[in-house]
């Protein structure tokens, strides 16, 4: 299985997309579904993105818990951060 974050004519036949390094914000997670539904199109049907953005340490417990039940829709997803960034994993953020 290939998980490639460029892409090239018929693709989808082989091989996933994973649509790069996203930010911690609204704005990214938002895109990110379009950008699913943009590949799906392309006859990419194996995509997905960074769950909680990649870059930035903006992630909150309601954004990354938003974006965890966004993921849960997604062909393929996973939490993943840039090692420079803060946790986000969902038991360490504090609920009380």
């Amino acid at each position: 299985m290939v998980i490639s974050r460029s892409s090239y004519a018929g693709m989808g036949k082989f091989g996933s997309a994973w649509l790069g390094d996203n930010h911690a914000t609204v704005a990214d997670m938002e895109m990110s579904v379009i950008s699913t539904m943009n590949m799906n199109i392309f006859g990419i049907p194996l995509v997905g993105s960074d769950i909680c953005g990649f870059g930035g340490d903006s992630t909150t417990n309601e954004l990354c818990a938003r974006w965890h039940a966004v993921g849960a829709f997604y062909p393929f997803s996973r939490n993943h951060r840039a090692c420079w960034g803060n946790p986000q994993e969902a038991w360490r953020f504090n609920t009380t």
